[in-house]
């Protein structure tokens, strides 16, 4: 039923947990597994001086990198994979838009990803990346809240 399963990470314990239901549901239905780390392209303007343009560097876009890449090798190290083809993908952009367009593009048939457990006015206030990929997805989302 679930062929390709893409999985968000973002190094909280709440996506981890995702990726460990993931490797589950892959397990029982014979699937792939992409997990995604997305650098929000925005935290390079946050790292600027105040009240400036800011001054992006190779060092700062290679510890964003290097921050992702950990990322999805400490998740890969986590779920022990065994028996479940799994890959990973690091790409730029913002969260929930990447997130969409990857499942779209890759012809995923479930997202499973993590929630930091915001209630309904916190997350409308601060907008929140699972409510988005719940809203926008092309395919079934499964959104894991407990650790």
């Amino acid at each position: 039923m679930f062929k390709n399963i893409l999985v968000p990470v973002d190094g909280s314990k709440f996506s981890t947990n995702a990726a460990r239901k993931a490797v589950v549901i892959a397990q029982k239905h014979g699937s792939k597994i992409t997990l995604l780390h997305v650098v929000n392209h925005s935290q390079l303007f946050s790292m600027g001086p105040p009240q400036s343009l800011p001054v992006i560097t190779d060092v700062m876009i290679d510890g964003l990198r290097s921050g992702g890449e950990k990322i999805l090798a400490d998740t890969l190290k986590a779920v022990s994979p065994a028996a479940v083809e799994v890959e990973t993908e690091l790409e730029w952009g913002m969260p929930a838009q990447v997130i969409i367009t990857k499942a779209r593009d890759g012809f995923c048939d479930l997202i499973v990803m993590g929630s930091r457990g915001l209630g309904a006015v916190s997350g409308l206030l601060l907008g929140s990346v699972s409510d988005r990929v719940a809203k926008l997805s092309p395919c079934p989302v499964m959104i894991v809240k407990d650790n």
